[in-house]
């Protein structure tokens, strides 16, 4: 096949993994690999092996298994020694899971995985459990498969 065509399928494949197979939701973790493919002297355009190679994607996307992920970060929470076991309970019912925990002399440090989408006013919860004295910090560190995540097949 002509280079022009193949970067053309790529183009195409690249367009069907940011559409997804369930409504817009972007692919990750895939490799494609073109293994064949015939040209026509009147059919043969650019246009139409993005097309192929959009539809062609859309439609092996469609045939295997996939999950809904969502972002997770680690958060690292710092708090007085007697404030711990209400950010514990805070950080599972956000559906937090405790990595590591470390103590020193009127502090604890607590490490958690945590759902982005469950952050969302922590600050002022953490503030308002621990008069103001817990801090806190996140950093993304992937995805993870998302509560009731429809499986498609």
């Amino acid at each position: 096949m002509p280079q022009e065509y193949v970067r053309s399928v790529e183009a195409g494949c690249r367009d069907a993994l940011t559409e997804g197979p369930i409504g817009g939701f972007p692919v990750t973790g895939l490799r494609v690999t073109l293994t064949d493919g015939a040209t026509h002297v009147k059919d043969s355009s650019e246009q139409a092996f993005r097309t192929a190679g959009r539809l062609g994607l859309r439609e092996a996307l469609r045939a295997c298994t996939t999950v809904l992920l969502e972002p997770v970060v680690e958060v690292t929470v710092t708090v007085p020694e007697d404030a711990v076991g209400g950010v514990l309970g805070d950080l599972a019912a956000r559906r937090g899971r405790v990595t590591g925990s470390t103590a020193r002399t009127g502090s604890a440090t607590v490490t958690a995985t945590v759902p982005l989408a469950e952050l969302f006013g922590y600050a002022t919860r953490l503030r308002s459990r621990t008069q103001g004295r817990g801090t806190f910090t996140a950093r993304p560190t992937g995805y993870a498969p998302a509560p009731g995540a429809v499986t498609v097949r």
